[in-house]
């Protein structure tokens, strides 16, 4: 099962990615005769920008097939039609106004709010330089333009608030979704993730990675004996001390009730096993609510060359419950390397 911070990253590129696709083709259906119709029968100029505008969104939306790279695909195409309405609004007048409203919404859509901000204001700052230069070369009366500067501009504002408060829930939510609401902790839905990164980066930079599952040896005599808020409170402890066990770069997780599992980037086995015994002595170091001490059992792995997570996982795994069997409060690091 793919993490949500996985699916999380591919539904928003893979929409951000349709709509880029979308965009290209919305444009060349319904752009692509204006320009043919311009190039033939003027304005020239016009039917250029047209013409522009077609190429530039179908090599764009190729690029971010190709690539992958939607953020840049998306504000690449973005200045594309803020430009290109600008410069078409300035040829056709008050019929390159029309198309605004919705180049506004593609914006927004495509690109980061504030920068999807700054392009509208400037766009329509260009729009309105333009008419007061040249009255009447867009609008008719002033009041048109005054009107226009308006409804746009208040558009723009709303979809900037819109978009703002949007991309700050979906980051919650991803915070939610990730992460282990009482520790703290990255959650099992992350860690299928990040065991992919770490055997890709494994295999094309040579580096050496752990992996460390552990298991609390006595958490059911805990809340059984002192209820669940000390079985909570035993939890985080765990975590405050792997997280003063364990260096910056290690991702910790809590992989479900009171199993942690660590990824560790650079280690080798002797390092493995220093880190390994020094997590067993931490936590057997603290006491629960009854002043009883607090015991996992620890089994750890490096990965092998070209070993896939699902062994890696489960040779780290198997450690585990041979240190349990044994009596707890203990680690085994599988050698099978």
């Amino acid at each position: 099962m793919k993490t949500l911070n996985l699916l999380q990253h591919r539904a928003v590129q893979d929409f951000r990615l349709q709509l880029v696709t979308a965009v290209a083709i919305l444009t060349v259906v319904f752009v692509s005769p204006f320009a043919v119709y311009r190039l033939v029968l003027g304005p020239l100029l016009a039917g250029a920008m047209n013409a522009f505008i077609v190429v530039a969104a179908v090599l764009i939306a190729a690029y971010a097939w190709v690539t992958k790279n939607i953020d840049r695909a998306g504000k690449a195409i973005s200045v594309v039609l803020a430009l290109s309405a600008l410069t078409v609004t300035t040829v056709l007048g008050l019929n390159g106004v029309l198309w605004f409203y919705a180049i506004i919404i593609f914006v927004f859509y495509l690109s980061p709010p504030i920068l999807a901000l700054a392009l509208i204001l400037t766009v329509l700052g260009g729009v309105a330089a333009i008419e007061l230069s040249a009255p009447r070369r867009i609008f008719a009366e002033p009041d048109e333009l005054a009107s226009f500067l308006a409804s746009a501009a208040t558009t723009a504002v709303f979809s900037w608030l819109f978009a703002s408060r949007n991309a700050k829930q979906r980051q919650q939510l991803f915070l939610w979704a990730t992460r282990d609401p009482l520790t703290g902790l990255e959650n099992r839905r992350s860690l299928d993730h990040e065991l992919d990164i770490a055997v890709s980066t494994a295999r094309r930079e040579r580096r050496g990675y752990g992996l460390i599952i552990m298991d609390t040896d006595n958490f059911k005599e805990i809340n059984d004996n002192l209820g669940h808020a000390a079985g909570d409170e035993t939890l985080c402890r765990i975590a405050e001390i792997l997280g003063n066990s364990t260096r910056l770069g290690d991702r910790l997780f809590r992989y479900g009730g009171d199993e942690f599992t660590i990824i560790l980037p650079n280690v080798d086995a002797e390092a493995l096993h220093t880190v390994a015994g020094k997590l067993v002595q931490s936590i057997a170091e603290y006491t629960d609510a009854a002043g009883t001490p607090v015991t996992v059992s620890v089994g750890a792995a490096l990965l092998g060359d070209n070993e896939d997570k699902q062994s890696w996982n489960r040779r780290a795994d198997r450690s585990m419950y041979r240190a349990k069997k044994l009596g707890g409060n203990r680690y085994i690091v599988d050698q099978l390397v």
